[in-house]
């Protein structure tokens, strides 16, 4: 059963990467990874969230998507990023992998933010830079040639280094944030050994994030927030939910995955510097009982130092 199972998952996975006759190789045109705590993990959905946090912000996260499912997504990622002390400049570094079947991706880049006050908040113009570094261990696949098609199956490994940018914008204040970025322009393809860079508008992803916060009652609040991935083909993806916040230690909440995913999420601000969080994703629909849910794991640490700045502690 569970040989099976790797079977199905190569067959979906192989055109997904754009694996196709003759070895061709699309970079740079996966989705932007799933994350259920996304305004914990800022830096990396927006390169605008540089230095909001108006200190030395230092963030961890585990993500062990479809548990259960033999190749399924596993990412990690490390964000951190600081202002300067002329509070308008800021920058960060953003490291990231993620291991999907027989592939391994790994994002290294390095973030800058212009900030300036507007209206009550803080505008900020985000800029990303760096590079992917791609490998693919396609000799590792075992698979009987009678299940599978004779094209898919390869005889050579690929590995690349993949140079790519990323914009965005965030403004936030104490109340509200709202960001929009694009974190990669540029798509790769590499056929028999050579790479070809190409810009592609079809497959940017537009993500757009967003949150509201409340106060219901003495040490009680309610933050409202959504994250939304688009693309210009019209595919997207909607997660919105909210948290209650009570003392400011305990994040209690839940978000609906338009995929038909529900999310559950339980975090706590232990002081002023440390906070913690887990998420489950439980699938709903048609993928209901298919895998044994979603594993989220994250923590931040921020060294305060004394700002003049708007500090969004809630974001």
């Amino acid at each position: 059963m569970a040989k099976n199972i790797y079977i199905i998952l190569i067959i979906i996975l192989i055109p997904l990467i754009g694996i196709c006759q003759e070895s061709n190789l699309k970079i740079g045109q996966r989705y932007e990874p799933v994350y259920s705590q996304y305004w914990v993990n800022g830096l990396a959905i927006n390169p605008a969230y540089t230095g909001s946090r108006e200190c030395f912000s230092n963030t961890i996260l585990y993500r062990n998507q479809w548990m259960g499912f033999d190749g399924a997504p596993i990412t990690q990622t490390l964000s951190s990023h600081a202002p300067f002390k002329d509070e308008k400049n800021a920058v960060g570094i953003f490291l990231f992998h993620e291991e999907i079947g027989v592939t391994d991706y790994y994002d290294i880049y390095g973030n800058y933010a212009f900030r300036f006050q507007f209206g009550n908040g803080r505008l900020s113009l985000g800029l990303k830079a760096g590079a992917t570094i791609f490998q693919g261990n396609y000799t590792s696949i075992i698979a009987d040639p009678e299940q599978l098609n004779n094209d898919l199956l390869l005889s050579d490994n690929e590995s690349g280094v993949f140079p790519n940018f990323g914009v965005g914008v965030y403004y936030y204040n104490e109340k509200y944030y709202l960001g929009i970025s694009v974190p990669q322009f540029l798509s790769y393809e590499i056929k028999n050994s050579q790479k070809k860079m190409s810009v592609i508008p079809d497959n940017y992803d537009f993500l757009v994030t967003g949150g509201y916060l409340l106060n219901l009652a003495n040490n009680v609040k309610l933050k409202p927030s959504f994250l939304l991935r688009y693309r210009l083909d019209n595919t997207f993806q909607l997660d919105i939910g909210g948290n209650i916040i009570v003392y400011d230690a305990i994040w209690v909440g839940g978000s609906y995955r338009y995929n038909n995913e529900l999310a559950f999420i339980l975090e706590y601000q232990a002081t002023n510097q440390i906070r913690a969080g887990v998420a489950y994703d439980l699938a709903a629909g048609d993928l209901a009982g298919k895998h044994n849910g979603s594993m989220e794991v994250i923590l931040r640490y921020d060294f305060k130092y004394k700002v003049r700045a708007v500090n969004p502690r809630y974001f």
